[in-house]
């Protein structure tokens, strides 16, 4: 009896519970629109304000096998023209074949890198254990490595961690006598020679040597239109398989002044016949009649091309050398003799061409294999710098990483070109792409969480077709939960007026509406059928309008988003900087999102505050109720005794006594 008068006073509390379960709810719900709109302010942020993808670059290179690039913001628009001729170097020798359990010295081993240098104290012991201990004491200069060629033999390689030819490897101290006796290295023969450039050190070819088209001054030897001339190298320098040749060298395009024909000749000048003068009156001459050919203008000068220069002779015959081109500063080049002859006896120069000056200095035959007085016996490969021409102008440098040629980007080198690859320093169209879908998705996830909540038609639901099995669930539970709610409703018109307004751009109206880059509502649908899911206010993209609007418009469609109309380096106008604006006061500290939780707070508070006071007074209710009712028991259980007693008195065995 008394659970059940209590179940009554309960009706209460149980309401006021269920309150506050759908408060909690509630605050649930503006949550989750409290996140759904934070995102989509972020993500309309990040297309205007400073981590713009708009300003992200990005290195396109036309084959990437020989080169790409790493690019930063900082780094301007542009296209390049690079030819990889050489990719830097590091030194990487190997040994002779060594017997497998060949052991290593006792001693001091050092290594020197470019300006680098280590060594260390190595007690004995096997060419691994040696390896081991190069690795570990001087593994930042190189690095060692033993493999086992055969069954029973084994080689050592030694590779430098520099690259660039002012970085060779050199053996120092007792590495220097192991790498000479495991056949590392050995030593070294004449590697070198200086073509001197002088006039007593030129010398006649095929024809006389023409002092006015051939002159040497500093140290620099130019070639005028016509002239030839042999460099003899005396005694004749051995060729073998690594020995180049190498110069500096300019050519010089001066067309402009040959290809301008010579003015017609004056011709001879005809004076008037003498006059005769008598007393006041002058009679003039007359010109003489004299008929005179017609003066006909010359022919323009005959045009050479010919980037034949150099020639490599051997004995009595001449070998052309690669051809030259234009250039406007000097260029090093260097040329792999082996490829032409066995032994270079002189430097044969030739210039026909009818508008061109050959500049040439710095002229020297070496191998570059050779380390001072020893040189590598078996190298995998040498130390060298890397070369590249860009736009024309020769560049070299010790890394295949060149980080000082365009600003803002690292070219990265992977092989040598056989022509020229382009390099275009653009915008990270797709990375904008994405930011833009990305901006696309969060609003119409925001404006579907709305239609959801204020709305009662399950087609708000039936319509998003992504939806999961749990997603489903829990939108059909919250369909119209905060239906009639104008907080809602406003953002949502606030935020379609936003993506359909027109904008400033540098285009004006040629690109001024999100429709003109492909992102409209498409209400009509296709074929002119008219579907209502699509004036929910959803957006779609049109992949390929957007992709042509970013490659041909691409500043117009920042604009679109972000723009700065008074120049004073803040953007003022566009799509996200509106949306970004409109969400503010609803998402901030403070702002409507968080004053609703907060009264959402407030009333679950205020509402479990009354339920523990309400518990409190049914708790006494009860306690009342369970001491009236056991007194009640009580009376009844006394009435019940002598109910019981007057019974026994009137019994019949009473009555006999």
């Amino acid at each position: 009896m008394i659970e059940d008068l209590m179940k009554v006073e309960r009706i209460p509390v149980t309401r006021m519970e269920q309150r506050v379960e759908r408060l909690q709810d509630e605050r649930v719900i503006w949550n989750d629109i409290g996140r759904a709109a934070n995102s989509l302010r972020e993500s309309a942020r990040a297309l205007y304000g400073f981590q713009s993808p708009f300003n992200s670059r990005i290195g396109r290179s036309s084959d990437s096998s020989v080169l790409t690039a790493d690019v930063t913001r900082a780094a301007q628009e542009s296209m390049s023209r690079i030819e990889v001729r050489r990719l830097a170097g590091s030194d990487h020798f190997m040994s002779n074949s060594l017997d497998a359990d060949t052991s290593v010295p006792e001693g001091t081993y050092g290594f020197r890198v470019g300006d680098q240098e280590r060594s260390f104290r190595f007690r004995g012991g096997s060419m691994r254990e040696f390896a081991e201990a190069v690795n570990r004491n001087a593994g930042e200069v190189v690095r060692a490595r033993v493999v086992q060629n055969t069954r029973t033999t084994s080689v050592i390689t030694f590779e430098s961690q520099r690259t660039g030819e002012q970085n060779r490897l050199s053996f120092l101290d007792a590495a220097e006598s192991f790498a000479l006796e495991s056949g590392l290295i050995a030593p070294g023969r004449d590697s070198q020679r200086q073509i001197p450039l002088a006039d007593q050190a030129l010398a006649r070819w095929t024809l006389p040597l023409d002092r006015d088209a051939v002159t040497v001054s500093e140290n620099t030897l130019t070639v005028r239109p016509g002239g030839e001339l042999s460099l003899p190298v005396s005694p004749g320098f051995p060729v073998d398989g690594s020995t180049v040749i190498e110069f500096d060298v300019r050519v010089t395009d001066r067309s402009p002044a040959a290809l301008t024909p010579p003015p017609p000749p004056p011709g001879p000048q005809i004076p008037d016949g003498p006059g005769v003068t008598l007393e006041d009156v002058t009679v003039p001459g007359e010109r003489s009649r004299a008929v005179l050919p017609q003066m006909e203008t010359p022919q323009p000068p005959r045009i050479v091309n010919d980037m034949q220069f150099l020639f490599a002779r051997e004995g009595s015959a001449s070998v052309p050398l690669p051809r030259l081109s234009d250039t406007t500063e000097f260029q090093t080049v260097r040329v792999p003799l082996a490829d032409f002859v066995d032994r270079l006896d002189s430097l044969d120069i030739r210039n026909r061409n009818s508008h061109r000056d050959l500049e040439i200095r710095n002229v020297r035959i070496f191998d570059p294999t050779a380390r001072d007085d020893f040189e590598p016996v078996n190298p995998i490969q040498v130390a060298a710098d890397s070369i590249i021409a860009l736009d024309g102008v020769e560049i070299v440098r010790d890394t295949n990483a060149i980080d000082d040629v365009i600003p803002g980007a690292t070219i990265n080198l992977h092989s040598v070109s056989t022509r020229p690859v382009t390099l275009n320093v653009e915008p990270d169209r797709e990375l904008v792409k994405d930011g833009i879908i990305t901006f696309i998705g969060h609003y119409n996830q925001l404006v579907r969480d709305i239609n959801i909540l204020t709305r009662s038609n399950t087609a708000v639901i039936d319509e998003v077709g992504f939806f999961s099995d749990e997603e489903r669930e829990t939108a059909m539970a919250r369909l119209g939960a905060l239906q009639g709610d104008t907080t809602l409703t406003q953002l949502r018109s606030r935020l379609q007026t936003d993506v359909m307004n027109p904008y400033e751009t540098r285009a004006g109206r040629e690109l001024s509406l999100l429709a003109q880059i492909g992102i409209s509502t498409n209400a009509s649908g296709f074929g002119g059928s008219f579907d209502a899911s699509r004036m929910r206010g959803y957006l779609e993209i049109d992949e390929r309008r957007l992709d042509s609007a970013l490659r041909n418009d691409f500043a117009a469609v920042r604009d679109l988003f972000g723009f700065d109309t008074d120049g004073d380096f803040a953007v003022d106008t566009g799509v996200a900087f509106q949306v970004e604006r409109s969400l503010a006061p609803y998402t901030q500290s403070g702002g409507v999102f968080a004053m609703r939780r907060q009264g959402i707070d407030t009333r679950v508070e205020r509402t479990a505050s009354d339920i523990d006071t309400y518990t409190r007074r049914l708790e006494r209710t009860e306690q009342r109720l369970r001491t009236d009712f056991g007194r009640m028991e009580g009376a009844m259980q006394m009435l019940d005794d002598n109910q019981r007693a007057l019974d026994q008195l009137g019994s019949p065995n009473n009555q006999r006594r």
